[in-house]
């Protein structure tokens, strides 16, 4: 009788996502993730996936975390650098050893702004923020203003106020925005 042991006991884990699909040619993956896990994945820990019922461990490059929205990255691991070997993990849950789950105390990141209603200081009341995204480190939120889809860069310089409980962001928009060209 064959006794399977695993590597690393899966209470010591926790599960925070799967991979979604490649991202380009090069072996990077869409890791969807729940997003209060944001903050131990701004340290590029080691991740485990789910292979054959075991969790193997995958190590991202240095900087090989990028966040695309509040609950999608974009993870390199080492080792894999083509498309044909990406897609292979596709599909599987990831998880996250408890050791390195960082508590962010409650605090919200700026990728979870989604849903939350824009008021700009002079023009009062834009919209429903409908995603956020990150451009090289530059979060933008997309949102319908006057029927068309407008980009907002969102910085902790521009927002003029915060309320997490009634779901408001205020924030002093860039003159000419929402200028209808």
């Amino acid at each position: 009788m064959s006794m399977e042991t695993e590597t690393i006991p899966r209470n010591d884990c926790l599960q925070i996502g799967y991979l979604q699909k490649p991202h380009g040619v090069k072996g990077e993956v869409v890791l969807k993730f729940q997003p209060e896990f944001g903050a131990s994945l701004e340290q590029e820990p080691v991740l485990l996936i789910e292979i054959d019922g075991l969790l193997v461990p995958f190590f991202p490059e240095q900087e090989g975390v990028r966040f695309r929205t509040a609950e999608t990255v974009m993870v390199k691991f080492r080792w894999i650098d083509d498309e044909v070997h990406a897609r292979q993990i596709c599909g599987s849950v990831v998880y996250l050893k408890k050791e390195d789950r960082i508590d962010d105390g409650g605090e919200m990141s700026l990728h979870e702004l989604t849903g939350f209603q824009l008021t700009d200081e002079k023009l009062g009341t834009i919209g429903v923020i409908e995603q956020v995204d990150d451009y090289g480190g530059n979060l933008v939120a997309q949102l319908t203003y006057n029927g068309r889809e407008v980009l907002v860069p969102v910085s902790e310089d521009l927002i003029t106020g915060f309320d997490a409980d009634r779901k408001v962001i205020r924030m002093r928009c860039p003159d000419g925005i929402f200028d209808l060209n």
